[in-house]
């Protein structure tokens, strides 16, 4: 798939770029320089006579970039030589590298160098004096490795920001306006001329006696490759397209959709088969000379990308509700989708016919500028048909979208996808805005560009999404679980591989040269360097597999304690759960010491650099690490387990997960609180259950006054002792308390086997207590105030005189019996 891809962007983006470089770029054969790799290593040491090469082809390049009259073509064949002399550089700087170590180790065992006015013994000092000639004599050709490696470097970099510069000028360059009636004439003599052309290539052709015997022998041949070729034009996609549809009609699930995914591939294979035959039948017939035969060989890139337009229209846009797209949009706005992707296959196709036809036949600038135009206007119509729908799937995955293009769409999902999907279809529809007006200004290679690009990554991101749905299908379908892939890492790993993949194709399509994706993969494998410790791409790799082969070893070795050996011994399950803890942690710590060891970094240069951060992060983070320690100690001397039912800070409840960081509590509501480690270490914790399951309930009961205290005793007791969860060891005990201000107070204390059904025996007592005192006739008193007025005679007092009377309307006379809050 990714090879199809490839050859589509190819030929796609020729004409896009045609007008820059006047050859269409190829995508195939990247020569990706990867450093002192094992052949290179085996290469011969560079000679003196290497050397003198080495300088003319410097010199060459200087004399090149200080008159800038080269061609791009010639710029690029330059650096290609320069990267090469680069890489064999690379090699000779690390070929004696251990030699270069070892040397050195040998010299700094010897001790330091004598002070002056000190002396060293003679045979130390000719030793040392040996080995650093030794040293010397080995370090010598890296040193001029490492001078011809920067200038290599130096002088690639020059050559990338020259023809940078070449390119930008090139895409703002302003040429003739297409719009313009005499472009419009000059265009059209150009096509007569090419026509007159091929028609004179056919002619002579169907003159010659054996050219026509060629033909006569090969009529069978032509005959069947274009009976296959229509065959497979015309009927090849409609019997995959069938297929497919009665696959998804007729079945379900994941295996089926993974199969009807790839079948749907047919829909592209055998429509370019058919072009390729048809091409062939064409051939063969020997009818065309050099610039038919040149328009032939763009016929099978035409093919593929209208075929490849179409088909991924269709992915994007389905026809059918059961397929899987990453758009929300109705069945017309699907419809109106396919129609533009189709579209853009059409306007693509011809692009690649006009800048064949460009460049192989002497036409006017004119003539391109006249035929790109059509493709402009009408690409950046498409490209705008389909930024509109990017726009209508992001507003109605936010809910702003029109109320009769909603189409089943949860309002409250509107995630990082859909704004994605909303800025892209707004950036589309700038650059089909734009687009046109340039190559109406004159601006045609940057119409060509903000109209071709654009539409070009939409076809990237539509080729990624599929194979996106393509992988997560394949994972659900091999695990056997239904999405499987929305909980599992492993297709967000291959999905994020996919993007990343996808990343070079479409830094080609925006402009970016091949050689430059190439500079970034040296650059990336080189790495940087920190202290004496070179960290690249490859030391990443090493550290990375080492660390998560550790990490895999560690689960393993957990899960075998876990299941055989722990269960056989008398620790407890919360013990068993500490024991898995710590080894799952010192299993993190020596996997990643192990990697570090394996992946040869030195870190020993970061030490007193992670001593002051040590200092900052103290301070920053000391409550995170005290929580750390504190889960530490936790699971090491175990106050509080799993199952406990505990009361900490205010908080009473069942633990159920003790992390490194903080312990989860669920309260009686059904609630979980998050309570840090450090509260437990350093606060007082009451632990009900810990140790055994029994604990004390005590019951205030009240009555009235006049009571039988020593009757209510005896009462209480008895109550007590039925009680099926009230231990007799020690035995239940009723308490009078003393004499409240309502009621005699008694206090019933007893021993439950299970403190867990403290709350239902707390009611079941005391329903027992109030069935038992009505049955007794004992009281059961509620609070009483009685009020006494000192002066009662003072609420029917005249008040005295002079005293003003309120204002407002008369008030009807209280009832003497009841007084008013005025009267009071």
């Amino acid at each position: 798939m990714r090879s199809r891809l490839a050859l589509i962007c190819a030929a796609l983006l020729s004409f896009t770029l045609w007008m820059e470089t006047g050859a269409a770029p190829g995508m195939s054969g990247w020569s990706v320089v990867a450093p002192a790799s094992a052949q290179e290593a085996e290469r011969p040491r560079i000679s003196a006579e290497d050397y003198a090469e080495w300088e003319k082809i410097a010199a060459r390049a200087e004399e090149a970039l200080g008159s800038q009259q080269a061609s791009d073509a010639a710029f690029e064949s330059l650096r290609s030589d320069l990267v090469t002399w680069r890489s064999r550089f690379q090699v000779e700087e690390s070929r004696d590298a251990d030699r270069i170590a070892t040397l050195r180790s040998q010299i700094q065992a010897l001790g330091p160098v004598p002070e002056e006015g000190m002396s060293e013994s003679e045979e130390i000092a000719a030793r040392r004096q040996l080995l650093q000639e030794e040293l010397n004599s080995v370090n010598a050709p890296v040193l001029t490795a490492e001078e011809a490696y920067t200038r290599a470097n130096g002088l690639i970099s020059r050559i990338d920001s020259l023809i940078r510069s070449r390119q930008k000028a090139k895409l703002l360059l302003r040429g003739p306006s297409p719009i313009l009636p005499s472009h419009v004439l000059t265009a059209a003599e150009d096509i007569q001329k090419v026509s007159r052309i091929l028609s004179a290539e056919v002619s002579t052709s169907a003159h010659l006696r054996s050219d026509v015997a060629e033909f006569r022998k090969n009529l069978p041949e032509i005959a069947v490759l274009l009976g296959l070729s229509l065959l497979l034009l015309i009927r090849g996609r409609l019997w995959f397209r069938r297929l497919v549809d009665w696959m998804m009609l007729h079945g379900g699930g994941e295996k089926v959709l993974v199969g009807a995914m790839l079948l749907s591939l047919g829909q592209v294979i055998l429509p370019v088969l058919g072009v390729i035959l048809f091409v062939a039948a064409l051939r063969a017939t020997g009818m065309f000379g050099p610039s038919g035969e040149g328009m032939l060989g763009a016929v099978p890139k035409m093919g593929m990308a209208f075929v490849m337009a179409r088909w991924l229209g269709q992915q994007i846009f389905p026809r059918m509700e059961k397929w899987p797209t990453p758009l929300e949009l109705t069945r017309h706005q699907r419809v109106r989708g396919r129609f533009y992707s189709s579209a853009l296959g059409v306007l693509f196709a011809v692009a690649i016919f006009v800048q064949t036809m460009m460049s192989l036949f002497p036409l006017e600038t004119e003539t391109g500028v006249v035929f790109a135009f059509p493709v402009i206007v009408l690409a950046a119509i498409c490209l705008a048909g389909l930024a509109k729908l990017l726009i209508a799937h992001g507003m109605q995955r936010q809910g702003t979208g029109a109320p009769e293009d909603v189409v089943d769409v949860d309002a409250e999902e509107s995630g990082f996808f859909s704004r994605v999907m909303l800025l892209t279809g707004r950036a589309c529809m700038v650059f089909a805005v734009a687009a046109p007006l340039a190559a109406m200004a004159g601006y045609t290679r940057a119409g060509i560009f903000l109209s071709l690009s654009p539409s070009l990554t939409l076809a990237i991101l539509a080729t990624v999404s599929f194979l996106q749905k393509l992988s997560m299908g394949l994972f659900d379908w091999l695990t056997g679980r239904q999405k499987a892939s929305a909980e599992g890492l492993l297709p967000v790993v291959v999905n994020f591989a996919l993007i990343v993949i996808a990343l070079p194709f479409i830094a080609l399509v925006w402009g970016v040269r091949k050689a430059d994706l190439e500079e970034a993969w040296v650059h990336l494998q080189e790495g940087f360097t920190i202290g004496d410790t070179r960290v690249s791409l490859s030391v990443l790799f090493v550290f990375a597999i080492a660390f998560f082969g550790g990490m895999l070893a560690t689960r393993l070795v957990q899960s075998a304690m876990r299941a055989s050996v722990l269960p056989r011994t008398r620790i407890d399950p919360g013990g068993q759960k500490a024991v898995i803890s710590g080894l799952g942690y010192l299993g993190i710590f020596l996997s990643a010491m192990i990697a570090v060891s394996v992946a040869g970094l030195d870190l020993s240069n970061l030490a007193i650099v992670a001593g002051a951060l040590s200092v900052g992060v103290g301070f920053g983070l000391q409550n995170i690490v005290s929580n750390f320690v504190s889960g530490l100690i936790l699971l090491i001397e175990r106050p509080v387990t799993e199952g406990d039912w505990i009361e900490v800070g205010g908080v009473m409840g069942t633990v159920r997960k003790i992390s490194v960081r903080a312990t989860t509590v669920e309260t009686f509501d059904r609630n979980n609180v998050i309570v840090p480690n450090s509260d437990f270490v350093s606060g007082q914790v009451t632990n009900w259950t810990r140790g055994n399951l029994s604990g004390r309930l005590i019951l205030p009961v009240g009555v009235a006054y006049g009571t039988d205290t020593r009757k209510v005793s005896q009462i209480l007791q008895e109550i007590a002792e039925a009680h099926p969860l009230v231990i007799v060891n020690p035995p239940p005990m009723i308490v009078f308390q003393g004499f409240g201000a309502d009621s005699l107070d008694f206090e019933m204390r007893v021993v439950l086997r299970d403190i867990n059904f403290g709350l239902g025996t707390r009611s079941e007592i005391n329903h027992q207590i109030a069935e038992r005192f009505a049955q007794e006739g004992i009281e059961i008193p509620f609070a009483q105030r009685d009020i006494w007025l000192r002066n009662p005679e003072a609420l029917h007092r005249p008040p005295p005189a002079g005293t003003p009377m309120p204002m407002g309307p008369p008030r009807p006379d209280p009832d003497p019996e009841f007084p008013t809050e005025d009267d009071t």
